[in-house]
């Protein structure tokens, strides 16, 4: 695919709520416009009533022409966002866009 038809080529962004539903699908979607994911989720073991972990959202990521990077974590966790840290931190930042879905601002 052409760069035109690529809006988001080297590009990275980190979707908190990755491993399915809204984040998964914002992931997937910018994968196939170029981007690379990382998918911030809590989910690293199969859920007993939901589908998906954030390493078959990676699957997912890369299966639409991504570069994808599981990192469990939860934003509502202090420690789920300084684990971000290496990929953001400094004057040259690793990611580009950060995508915190709508259900990840509520409290549990």
């Amino acid at each position: 695919m052409s760069s035109e038809h690529q809006p988001l080529a080297d590009r990275t962004l980190v979707v908190s709520g990755g491993s399915r539903g809204i984040g998964l699908a914002i992931a997937v979607g910018a994968a196939r416009l170029g981007a690379n994911a990382v998918l911030l989720a809590k989910t690293s073991e199969p859920h007993p009533k939901l589908p998906g972990t954030v390493h078959t959202a990676v699957a997912d990521v890369e299966a639409a022409g991504g570069k994808g990077l599981a990192m469990v974590g939860d934003v509502l966790v202090g420690s789920g966002v300084t684990d971000l840290s290496p990929y953001g931190g400094g004057d040259d930042p690793m990611w580009d866009i950060f995508v915190d879905k709508p259900e990840s601002a509520h409290a549990p």
